[in-house]
């Protein structure tokens, strides 16, 4: 069977050769708004220890007070990989006013030497686990990677944000939250 004879094989073809033509043409989509905390807090943000990659203890129960940003993510996962500059990018800046961010690999394959070779190159400034799915399950389930919850610092859930997050999309509700939080 010849190329011409499958036609979602051309028309495949097709929208990889036009789509980026498209997007340099016409733009890329409208990013995500902004991520804004709900007036009121969800429910209680489960509590959970996770051991990190350099063999230390992070406690959720710890931080109560702070903003946790917790962020479930992986190795192999692109958008997971862009959107870790910006969250180096938010701790440095506002770690001093009571933010935490809180990395959650969910590797399949994996081991933490290798976790913490990517925790090292890409210069992550905050605790990272290597998870086993038990935290996920906790938070309902990651069903996609990237997802991030925002904690707030009465120990509340005050977001959930499935995908890609930046600093762009994050920061102004993570200020708001910051007003209440104890550095």
């Amino acid at each position: 069977m010849s190329f011409l004879n499958r036609p979602w094989s051309v028309f495949g073809g097709l929208v990889a050769v036009l789509l980026p033509i498209l997007i340099v043409a016409f733009g890329r989509p409208d990013p995500a708004p902004a991520w804004a905390p709900p007036d009121t807090p969800t429910t209680d943000a489960p509590d959970f220890v996770l051991n990190t990659i350099d063999n230390e203890t992070f406690h959720l129960r710890d931080y109560r007070g702070k903003v946790v940003v917790l962020n479930f993510w992986a190795t192999w996962c692109p958008p997971c990989r862009r959107e870790i500059p910006d969250l180096v990018a938010l701790q440095k800046e506002l770690g001093d006013q009571g933010l935490q961010i809180v990395g959650v690999a969910l590797e399949r394959n994996a081991g933490v030497k290798a976790v913490r070779s990517f925790a090292e190159k890409m210069d992550i400034n905050y605790p990272v686990g290597l998870g086993d799915g038990s935290i996920a399950q906790r938070y309902g389930g990651v069903r996609s990677l990237p997802t991030t919850f925002v904690i707030g610092p009465e120990g509340n859930i005050r977001g959930q944000i499935p995908g890609l997050v930046t600093e762009e999309r994050l920061r102004p509700g993570l200020e708001k939250l910051l007003e209440g939080a104890s550095p």
